[in-house]
């Protein structure tokens, strides 16, 4: 296996973003609670883009009936929860990732969590815990 470079693997983003804007994006942080399907494609899309730090959360574990939807979802994956095999798998696809994995208390922590971010994402199939996220996204 070759060392992992940063630049190598942005290099195809170059003409669909400036180096400048390359920059931003690798010293962005993203919250995205819910990295099942939505969200999961969401966190695959901004890993490879070449975001360079995520808040992620998820309450539950890889099932069988996930593996035709969710990117994360592999055979290998099915039994673990869902925010530790992204977090894992993100990791396999950019090493330098800084991921902060949180279970179902980060709904609580949305005061920490919002002016950490520059973008949330909600990919939560739970409709309470997204309107606590919009309230709580719109305060900060």
């Amino acid at each position: 296996m070759t060392d992992f470079d940063y630049g190598e693997m942005t290099t195809r983003n170059r003409g669909f973003v400036t180096r400048a804007e390359q920059e931003r994006l690798r010293d962005a942080r993203v919250f995205i609670p819910g990295v099942g399907g939505m969200g999961g494609a969401a966190f695959m899309a901004l890993v490879r883009a070449g975001v360079g730090s995520f808040i992620i959360a998820d309450i539950d574990v890889f099932e069988v009936s996930n593996l035709n939807r969710q990117l994360f979802s592999r055979a290998d994956t099915i039994g673990r929860p869902k925010v530790e095999a992204a977090r894992d798998l993100a990791l396999e696809i950019n090493p330098g990732l800084d991921i902060e994995a949180l279970n179902g208390t980060w709904v609580d922590e949305l005061d920490r969590i919002l002016p950490l971010v520059a973008v949330a994402i909600n990919g939560t199939d739970d409709a309470a815990a997204g309107a606590q996220l919009y309230r709580k996204a719109r305060e900060h």
